[in-house]
């Protein structure tokens, strides 16, 4: 039996800060399978013949929420919600999971901490155990973030940041902050920005009052708290009011291979910022360009968002699929719903036993091993090797996903594009060889 290591540093993968959870799907017609598992073509081809009214109503505003528009999600569930209350309470507690979801994401924290509140009180019986206390995780930070004036973006120049990639392959930048110079992950996986609670002192960030909890890979649940930076500045792009976790340091000082050498990451850049600057182009030279000098992405595929993650459509055996794309992971990993459609092929997998490391420690279970893996994304085609399958539930919400791709997915290309603008991602031309991480296990 091999070793295998797989290197995820997302914090929505290892720590279950903010909005992992949902309620069961709605028990109804193919239209809640359809909006479940993003198809959201079909769904929307269904709703043009709808009458309209409060069911029309509810599934184009979460069709909405999983498209980036959030105003129009906000308006059309409110409508929904009054009539979802009377009639279907599944359906209301996932009304309400968007909602949360809409304000949060528009750095409406009260009305995100009130959403998520009513979701607790009305409809906790929609939760498993796991996800009530996701949901209540979620609401004591949005109820700490209450009086946080919401953040801001504006452009004084063009964004071209140099980034590297640390030995855990993951992504960082050289930023200053406060006066204080050092490296940040940048990670579109992550639910929000993070710092650890010894560089939090540095750059002399207060923490609001109050704590939450979060919950590490290995399932201990850990205080945090939560800071506020008045200005970030990447490249020229001015960013204020950036809400940052605030980890114990232990959290963030990850193993990386077997020996047991550690890794000590200090900050992260996570969604919230990441999705401001609007559509961002990773390059193989290290260079991220941001905004006007990001490429165009018209040519790539649908981009969705299920809470806080990206989820792009993938081709595989003839069907379009959706993935998670996470660039602080260093690679792929499929999920279950992955394996229960193709576990006929587990013949030809090989069994390996997996150390998954991240905030909190590390985890040791069985998987597979599926040696080559193809997705098509638009007219490009992404081979992947050697990769890892997770066999049992994660206790984490990915029912709908069939894996997170990290960075070997794009490595054998000398760019990839994700338009938080147009809701698309897009790879680039593709390389003779991959230009993945040397040092990542």
């Amino acid at each position: 039996m091999r070793h295998a290591f797989n290197m995820s540093m997302s914090l929505l993968t290892v720590c279950s800060a903010l909005l992992v959870s949902s309620p069961a799907t709605a028990a109804g017609d193919g239209r809640d399978q359809a909006l479940q598992s993003f198809q959201i073509r079909r769904l929307e081809a269904t709703l043009k013949a709808a009458a309209d009214g409060p069911t029309r109503e509810y599934f184009n505003g979460m069709a909405a929420n999983r498209e980036g528009r959030l105003w129009v999600s906000i308006r059309l569930l409110t409508a929904a919600l009054p009539s979802l209350r009377r009639s279907s309470v599944s359906r209301a507690a996932l009304a309400l999971q968007a909602l949360t979801d809409d304000y949060g994401k528009l750095f409406e924290y009260k009305k995100a901490a009130a959403s998520a509140e009513e979701l607790l009180a009305s409809f906790a019986t929609e939760l498993s155990p796991i996800q009530r206390q996701g949901v209540e995780d979620d609401a004591a930070v949005y109820r700490i973030l209450s009086d946080t004036p919401r953040q801001t973006i504006g452009f004084a120049g063009p964004v071209a940041l140099q980034t590297g990639r640390n030995v855990l392959g993951s992504l960082e930048a050289d930023l200053s902050v406060n006066g204080v110079g050092g490296k940040w992950l940048l990670d579109t996986g992550a639910n929000m920005s993070v710092v650890t609670h010894g560089f939090a002192e540095r750059l002399r960030l207060q923490p609001l009052p109050g704590s939450a909890r979060v919950q590490a890979l290995t399932g201990v649940e850990n205080t945090m708290r939560v800071a506020v930076i008045p200005t970030l500045r990447l490249g020229g792009a001015i960013l204020h009011h950036v809400v940052v976790l605030v980890l114990p340091d232990k959290d963030l000082n990850i193993p990386y291979d077997k020996e047991g050498h550690r890794y000590q990451i200090n900050a992260i850049i996570g969604y919230p910022v990441l999705q401001a600057l609007g559509r961002l182009t990773f390059r193989r030279d290290g260079r991220l360009l941001a905004g006007d000098l990001a490429s165009d992405s018209h040519g790539g595929v649908r981009m969705y968002m299920k809470g806080l993650r990206p989820v792009i459509e993938c081709k595989m055996a003839g069907h379009s699929l959706p993935f998670s794309f996470d660039t602080g992971a260093s690679r792929t990993e499929l999920l279950t719903a992955y394996y229960e459609r193709f576990k006929s092929q587990a013949p030809h997998w090989q069994q390996v036993e997996k150390v998954s490391a991240g905030a909190g420690g590390a985890v040791r279970k069985k998987g597979f091993v599926q040696r080559v893996l193809k997705l098509q994304v638009g007219a490009r085609t992404a081979t992947l090797r050697d990769v890892m399958i997770d066999a049992a539930d994660t206790g984490v919400d990915n029912a709908a996903i069939y894996g997170n791709l990290g960075q070997d997915f794009v490595s054998g290309f000398d760019s990839f594009t994700i338009d938080f603008r147009s809701m698309r991602f897009s790879l680039g031309e593709p390389l003779g060889s991959p230009w993945g991480a040397p040092n990542a296990r």
